[in-house]
């Protein structure tokens, strides 16, 4: 056991060595925490919170007046960002990855001022105290109250912090070019989003960001047509004494419903879109392809025989599609033989119309693998393709990164190319051992080379937190570099670089423009496509390199995306629908416009802005305020509520403090817990859980009195009465999919026949293999225990083990458990609490379905299964236990049990357990019965 302790602390030493440092930077208003990595976007971060808070004050009329704790980090390698309103702990989360051009987030001065000024509208609309003083006084006691309180639509609060960042910078999504042609297009095909669809985060195509898009433009109609005043005093009555939900607060102001204004929203919205439409020509493309839902990035082969596109549905089930290019003659065989079918069992019948275009013939799918995403496929030759993807990391703050990837087609194999490399967009060169690339870390955009071979990086320019870059594509002789670079204040411009003479010069774009993105180039090098917007259109151009020309091939048609040109000189294009993306041919390309009116400089369009305006974009180099180590002793309580039922034993409700820094390195926990119908179990508990450089210790404290006889279903009298302690360390470490957790840990109990210690030894273990359709998961806990007590030394063991399986979402699992105990005894039943614990207790084995101490003996086995609909549904499950080789009980029916945390502050949304089921449990030794359970408590 001595040597088994010494060999996991030498693994812990030498895994901790380089983990996060937090420190934070305290300004009047905001706490900024950042891990050292992210340190200078961080320092200009506060100076920008700081002048983002005084301008919306001014505007808005409103601040905060808690300290807005925020955190800087770069969790997933992507643009996002989140704000928590609670009123008296409110947060907001910053994530240092900027968005790539053809996103609807990229039009703004600058990533760090759109992202704060988003979040901290959140906060200002969202988080604003009371003024009834009773229902504060409950908020800021309870953190659960406080976020459930108030039910602002999603619509509303995404819609009002969309217009805002656009009304106080003169740009952002109610003034983006792709936004508006999207919408536009919705509207011709009578596809915008219903009332009661306006806040949907799942549905149709884009359905998740109509509240941004629609609920922005909506709330801009309202102030248009009534005011400003008026809209702004729906949110002081959300704040009133008198307690109203939205609907109440809005219909009070308005005199009409937001369901009954937003018709009439849409059907002026609709107008002017169908007007938009009478005047256009239609194009002379035709459909190719009719895709489903999602799909993105589109490349042909290089013999264009084959196309390659990421498709997600509904369900985010994401894979990699290679499509034949050629036509599908035998789909067109097939469906003229059933409708010649059809006639000669009917000769009057009337046959279906055959489809524009049969779908192609699917050569090749790849479904993502572990959720980790597919994007960005490109061809190194006819069987192989790179693609980026999210490697898992899971260790610190950091959850994902974007990492390259090989696939093989032929035989389907997978194979990493670079690990933790931050690499987004990329390039292949000829041979396929080196690629350009945009590399994005810490909020830092460089255009990098890449040696595949010896894994060496090259920075082509100097990176800055001012610079971003984007689709960096080689001409087809490799001798050309093609990317899209903004910086700050300016819009995104195409630039060509010579990587021969390192010679670069810039593409010219059309007069006006405020979009650009997806530049391919012509197969003989002499000219490229790309896609931009001007006028709330976004269409095709065409650069001529050898006339010097720019060639306008759409008039604001359609909505362009990804051109793809083909070797014999005609191309292909994705067109947005409210269906989803389809792509198209252009046969002709022929039918152009010259642009003759350039833009001189790259300053983009800014629409109509408010009173205040938020000064040009900066990155700041000398942080406001003073910068400390992070403090985990600044703790944030809350109460604590949890009730649990257990019909075959007892029910408890606990009644306690939680509380924790803001990122959770410190938690602490004290309750009582009492048994409100026959005294079975009550007591009191404490727990503190502290981590640092991803080593996690905990220690409880437990005092309780466990009366058997007094359950709805005991029959084993015993009186327990034990106050203890208990210390444990743990180091989670992660390998991809595979995680494993070395601990170790020590309790001492004091009965009242005398005490009793004991040191346990654990390992747990998972690992999960995730292919969509189908997947595998696997878990196992082993344990060996050492203890004496004043009569008795004894010493055992715990195993347990569970394998999963899915197969078209559903999912099923087998279990197997068994414990021993040499010289000591195991007791089987009772469920998991504060008070007793499958930690605290040396031979607990918990099921919830028995009462405490159902059956006791050495060795305990146990049997089950299960199967369900959907991962996130109660289980059909089968469980049988067995005590010292003989059947005891065995239980079926429906449960679910699952753990809930945040990750980081408030401490009301972290470390909550939920346990339901409803089961029938049969066994020779009681009468068998229907019985429940229902769980909801905090537990460290």
């Amino acid at each position: 056991m001595k040597k088994a302790l010494l060999s996991v602390a030498l693994l812990v030493a030498g895994e901790a060595s380089g983990q996060e440092i937090w420190q934070t930077i305290h300004t009047e208003h905001f706490n900024v925490h950042f891990s050292v990595e992210n340190q200078q976007w961080a320092q200009s971060a506060a100076t920008e919170l700081e002048i983002v808070r005084d301008k919306v004050l001014k505007q808005q009329h409103r601040a905060l007046d808690e300290v807005v704790d925020v955190v800087v980090f770069d969790p997933l390698n992507a643009a996002n960002g989140f704000a928590l309103p609670v009123s008296n702990k409110p947060l907001m989360a910053l994530f240092t990855t900027p968005p790539q051009s053809d996103t609807v987030i990229s039009n703004t001065d600058g990533w760090q001022q759109l992202l704060i000024l988003h979040e901290y509208i959140h906060l200002v609309h969202l988080a604003q105290p009371t003024r009834s003083d009773f229902r504060q006084a409950i908020k800021n006691s309870w953190d659960l109250y406080d976020l459930a309180e108030k039910d602002m639509p999603r619509w509303a609060a995404e819609g009002y912090a969309t217009l805002l960042e656009s009304k106080m910078t003169g740009r952002g999504r109610v003034f983006d070019n792709l936004s508006e042609a999207i919408l536009i297009e919705f509207a011709q095909q009578g596809a915008l989003p219903g009332y009661k669809q306006l806040s949907n985060t799942k549905g149709g195509f884009l359905a998740g960001s109509m509240a941004y898009l629609v609920g922005s433009r909506f709330l801009a109609w309202l102030e248009e047509n009534y005011s400003e005043q008026t809209l702004d005093a729906v949110w002081t009555r959300m704040q009133a004494v008198k307690d109203r939900d939205f609907d109440e607060a809005f219909t009070g102001v308005f005199a009409d419903s937001p369901a009954k204004l937003y018709r009439r929203f849409v059907a002026e919205y609709t107008y002017k879109a169908m007007a938009k439409e009478v005047s256009e020509q239609p194009l002379t493309s035709k459909l190719w392809l009719e895709l489903d839902l999602y799909a993105s990035n589109p490349a042909l082969s290089p013999d264009n025989s084959k196309l390659a596109i990421v498709e997600r549905n509904k369900e985010g089930d994401t894979r990699l599609v290679i499509y034949s290019t050629e036509q599908n003659t035998q789909a067109a065989e097939e469906f003229a033989t059933q409708q010649n079918a059809l006639l000669n069992d009917d000769p009057l019948d009337i046959v279906d119309k055959a489809p524009a275009v049969f779908k192609r013939e699917q050569k090749h799918v790849l479904q993502q693998i572990n959720r980790q995403g597919i994007k960005n496929p490109q061809w190194l030759d006819e069987n192989t393709l790179f693609f980026t993807a999210t490697t898992t990391v899971g260790k610190g703050s950091v959850l994902g990164i974007s990492d390259l990837y090989r696939y093989d087609i032929t035989t389907g194999e997978v194979t990493a190319l670079t690990h933790h490399a931050g690499l987004r967009r990329f390039s292949i060169s000829e041979n396929g051992e080196t690629v350009y690339a945009e590399q994005n870390q810490h909020g830092f955009s460089a255009l990098v080379k890449v040696d595949l071979t010896h894994g060496d990086v090259t920075p082509l320019f100097t990176k800055s937190l001012e610079t971003v870059y984007d689709y960096p594509v080689l001409s087809p002789d490799k001798s050309r570099l093609a990317y899209l670079k903004t910086t700050l204040n300016q819009n995104w411009r195409l630039y060509i670089q010579d990587l021969n003479t390192t010679k670069s010069y810039r593409v010219p774009m059309p007069a006006g423009y405020q979009y650009v993105s997806q530049p391919n180039w012509q197969a003989d090098g002499k000219g490229l496509y790309f896609v931009a917007g001007k006028n709330a259109a976004v269409d095709l151009y065409h650069y001529d390199f050898d006339k010097n020309e720019l060639y306008q091939l759409s008039q604001g048609q359609e909505v362009i995306a990804h051109p793809m040109a083909m070797n014999n000189g005609e191309l292909l294009y994705l067109s947005v629908t409210p269906d989803g993306p389809n792509i198209k041919h252009f046969t002709d390309l022929t039918q152009r416009e010259k642009v003759t009116e350039l833009a001189v400089n790259p300053t983009p369009p800014r629409g109509v802005t408010a009173s205040e305006v938020l000064p040009k974009a900066a990155i700041y180099q000398q942080a406001t305020g003073r910068q400390t180590d992070y403090d985990v002793l600044q703790q944030k309580p809350t109460l604590s509520l949890g009730s649990q039922y257990y019909s075959a034993s007892s029910s408890i409700l606990t009644l306690g403090v939680k509380s924790s820094d803001f990122l959770k390195q410190l938690d602490l926990q004290a309750g009582y817990s009492i048994d409100l119908q026959d005294s079975a179990l009550e007591g009191a508990f404490a727990a503190a859980k502290y981590s640092a450089f991803d080593l996690h210790f905990k220690a409880l404290l437990f005092d309780y009195q466990l009366d058997t006889d007094k359950q709805y279903h005991g029959h084993h009298a015993e009186k327990i009465e034990n106050t203890g302690i208990h210390l444990a360390t743990s180091y989670p470490m992660q390998f991809q999919q595979l995680s494993i957790i070395p601990s170790v840990s020590y309790n001492y109990s004091d009965f009242v026949h005398g005490d009793d210690q004991w040191l346990k030894l654990g390992l747990k273990q998972k690992w999960q293999y995730d292919r969509q359709t189908v997947g595998f998961s696997q878990s196992a806990k082993i344990a060996l225990l050492k203890g004496d007590s004043k009569t008795h030394n004894w010493q055992g063991y715990d195993f347990a083990t569970e394998f999963g399986a899915h197969a078209f979402n559903i999912p099923v699992y087998v279990n197997f458990a068994q414990h021993y105990r040499d010289n000591n005894t195991l007791a089987l039943g009772g469920f998991a609490s504060n008070l007793i614990n499958n930690e605290t207790q040396s031979g607990l084995v918990v099921a919830p379905e028995l009462p405490f101490i159902s059956q006791l003996g050495n060795r305990y086995k146990g049997y089950g299964g299960g199967v369900s609909y959907k991962d996130s549904l109660p289980w059909l499950y089968y469980q049988q236990h067995q005590v010292d080789n003989r059947v005891y009980a065995q239980s079926y029916g429906l449960k679910w049990q699952g753990e809930f945390s945040f990750g980081l502050g408030p401490a009301g949304l972290n470390d909550v357990n939920i346990d339901l089921g409803v089961a029938r449990v049969e066994g020779d030794d009681f009468e068998n019965d229907l019985r429940a359970w229902l769980s909801f408590y905090y537990s460290l």
